[in-house]
């Protein structure tokens, strides 16, 4: 009995929560961003619109701001850059703006590493 209860701990005998995925793909609604040389925080209430974002199989992206495409194209994510003593994974855009790119939880931050006081982004999967 002890061996069962311990083999089913360690294997997560849990299924009514789904992992997380760390994939991109998908659609993700957007929750906040903070930043700014003021140190702000936007969110879709404060801003009066809401935007996500869809990312294809295909490496294909639509940034949508009130249900309307505002900008749309290819994406590609540079796994384990080496930036300022840090590793990171940077998500690039047809936009002259790079960000970092870090996936918890189904919670996708996207951070402005080209300005120096540039916004983080967050956004939620929408499942």
């Amino acid at each position: 009995m002890l061996i069962a209860l311990t083999l089913c701990g360690a294997s997560s005998c849990k299924k009514d929560k789904l992992p997380t995925s760390t994939s991109v793909m998908g659609q993700w609604r957007w929750v906040k961003s903070t930043g700014g040389i003021g140190g702000f925080t936007i969110t879709p209430q404060s801003a009066g619109f809401t935007q996500r974002y869809q990312f294809n199989d295909d490496s294909t992206f639509r940034f949508y701001r009130k249900d309307t495409v505002a900008m749309q194209g290819k994406f590609s994510i540079i796994r384990n850059y080496k930036y300022g003593g840090t590793t990171i994974d940077v998500f690039k855009t047809g936009n002259r703006f790079d960000q970092s790119l870090l996936i918890r939880n189904d919670t996708l931050y996207l951070y402005d590493i080209s300005i120096s006081d540039g916004y983080n982004n967050t956004y939620v999967r929408i499942k």
